[in-house]
């Protein structure tokens, strides 16, 4: 008996969570809430039969948080979720600017970059610019953007960023602090490749990050832009213990000094705090000590865990 209410339970709280119906709210004890109405079953003491739209469960009452109650019934009502959805429908057509049609043709391809082929995603880039030609892709896509799964963001990212590189600049910066360190990544190395400045203190805090693939990317987008400031902060990584970070350091700062450089190579810490006694700086150089991670590994997991809740 009690492996069947089980069942029935598991099976009635994943339909309501699908179904946006109106009811008294029901809170368990273990945090789970769902739409209903409660009432005792007679000659079973602490037992309560709860009706949720035409099914009915029961809980113990020590299994009941507290019961918000109301006068709804948890029917689903279909011609409000119809109208719900229309209203919804004529909301986006008016804030995009793109019809039905539009919108899921955009949505599926941008679906479809989730492929491990990259030939694939390059003519889904290749089709998306085609699009844009034609109507705002970009604004629908950027609009929808924060509700991606952080496995296919990243991809994203690159497609907007080829379809408009200045309206993205915003996104780039706000995903940069993703507590996704493959998001972050994608989101350096992309204002780095765009030469954009005023990001650097954004990027400049990617070398301060748990993440090893974030650093690096931190890393070569300094150097792509051709920030000195931030020289004390790579000198350090040199020091890292993953040869890649150290290695990125390495190629980061000959790039950025490579006409003070000539034809010289410098690889140790201490080679690189001798030169850079010797430079001259416009602005205020940082250390990776002054730098603040743009997420911890703390808030990743998170949100990992979260995210598969």
């Amino acid at each position: 008996m009690h492996s069947r209410n089980g069942l029935l339970l598991v099976t009635a709280l994943m339909a309501l969570a699908l179904m946006p119906v109106q009811a008294d709210t029901i809170i368990l004890k273990n945090g789970v809430r769902f739409d209903g109405t409660a009432s005792p079953v007679p000659d079973q003491e602490g037992l309560f039969k709860v009706t949720a739209g035409k099914r009915q469960l029961f809980y113990r009452e020590t299994e009941i948080d507290h019961i918000e109650k109301n006068d709804r019934t948890g029917l689903l009502d279909k011609n409000a979720l119809l109208a719900r959805w229309e209203e919804r429908n004529r909301q986006l057509t008016e804030e995009t600017g793109l019809t039905v049609e539009q919108r899921r043709l955009v949505r599926g391809l941008m679906f479809e970059l989730k492929s491990e082929d990259e030939s694939k995603r390059i003519s889904v880039r290749e089709k998306l610019k085609v699009l844009q030609a034609e109507f705002d892709a970009y604004g629908y896509i950027a609009s929808i953007y924060r509700e991606l799964s952080p496995l296919l963001a990243p991809n994203v990212l690159y497609v907007l960023t080829q379809l408009d590189p200045r309206r993205t600049v915003p996104l780039l910066q706000e995903s940069a602090q993703s507590n996704y360190f493959a998001v972050r990544a994608i989101a350096l190395e992309l204002l780095g490749g765009l030469r954009h400045k005023d990001s650097a203190p954004i990027i400049a805090r990617g070398l301060a990050d748990f993440s090893q693939p974030v650093q690096i990317s931190a890393a070569y987008a300094l150097a792509d832009m051709g920030v000195r400031q931030y020289t004390p902060a790579l000198v350090s990584l040199l020091a890292n213990a993953d040869l890649r970070v150290s290695g990125a350091s390495r190629e980061s700062l000959t790039a950025l000094w490579s006409d003070k450089l000539g034809d010289k190579r410098l690889n140790t810490v201490s080679e690189w705090d001798e030169f850079w006694k010797a430079q001259t700086l416009e602005g205020t150089p940082v250390g990776l000590a002054q730098l603040e991670p743009l997420s911890s590994e703390e808030e990743e997991l998170k949100q990992t865990i979260d995210s598969n809740n």
